[in-house]
């Protein structure tokens, strides 16, 4: 008898997380758009915590560059964001594809960087 329930929640849990939890709203950014932008924000993020002044010596506002850049508005991105996380599928589909991306990015950094230091004739054996 618990076996048989135990199946049922699960079944009912796997059915819930595929069904979203609110209407869908008219202009939905796309899941690509919004794995897109989800990119962009990560990689701006990621240089105004290691270099701030980059972005403050061009004026940059990290969320106003991407709304500009996709055409989009804060109210457009909330939303479309709400619709995504009431759809937990959906939602990792999109955060694993940024996931992936911001890895190949760091492995090709990682190559190009290591490809200059041995060019250059600097390598990790130097500080041995």
């Amino acid at each position: 008898m618990i076996e048989r329930l135990f199946c049922c929640i699960m079944c009912f849990l796997v059915l819930a997380c595929g069904n979203p939890l609110m209407e869908a709203p008219e202009n939905l950014i796309s899941k690509e758009t919004m794995s897109d932008i989800l990119y962009d924000i990560a990689l701006i993020n990621s240089i105004d915590n290691s270099h701030p002044q980059v972005l403050k010596s061009k004026n940059i506002q990290v969320m106003d560059f991407v709304f500009k850049k996709y055409g989009i508005d804060s109210t457009q991105f909330v939303q479309s964001d709400l619709y995504y996380a009431s759809v937990p599928v959906l939602y990792e589909d999109i955060y694993q594809a940024v996931e992936d991306r911001l890895e190949r990015k760091r492995d090709s950094t990682s190559q190009l960087i290591q490809a200059n230091r041995t060019k250059d004739g600097d390598t990790l054996e130097d500080y041995d």
